[in-house]
């Protein structure tokens, strides 16, 4: 299938100029024509925390993850652990495994594995296949549903 960037860019572009959060993520998710990797990246991270700071779940999910793995910046668990709280309270299923697993392992964040297991069984029951096979793994293993052990 040809690359349709016109169409693309015909699509988005209000979006983006009126800054819609949503419109900003799926901007960011691809180098426009001629754009080297260097910009393309310093574009993607700009829009992507933008897009974050306006409530975004799934690019709250994302920030997070580049500050979980010191992606595209610092390595810092903490605002990690605030962009899954953040995205996970809108019931984004991504940052709700995330997040139950920094509260149940206490990265970037105290310790709640009651809290843990109900955000982890919630992504589950949304259909995030890593939470899934999480669950299946620990609750076989001795791992009760309420976090204790």
């Amino acid at each position: 299938m040809e690359n349709d960037w016109g169409g693309v860019q015909l699509l988005l572009s209000p979006l983006v100029q009126s800054r819609d959060a949503e419109g900003l993520y799926l901007w960011s998710m691809s180098s426009l024509p001629d754009e080297g990797e260097e910009a393309y990246e310093a574009r993607h991270l700009n829009l992507v925390s933008e897009a974050a700071e306006a409530g975004y779940a799934p690019a709250q999910f994302t920030r997070g993850m580049y500050y979980l793995f010191g992606d595209m910046g610092p390595l810092d668990p903490e605002r990690a652990a605030r962009c899954f709280a953040a995205g996970s309270s809108q019931g984004y299923p991504s940052a709700q495994y995330e997040y139950g697993l920094a509260l149940l392992r206490g990265v970037g964040v105290g310790t709640d594995k009651v809290e843990a297991m109900r955000l982890i069984q919630a992504a589950a029951a949304a259909g995030n296949e890593t939470a899934q096979d999480f669950l299946q793994i620990n609750l076989g293993s001795g791992h009760t549903t309420d976090g204790n052990e």
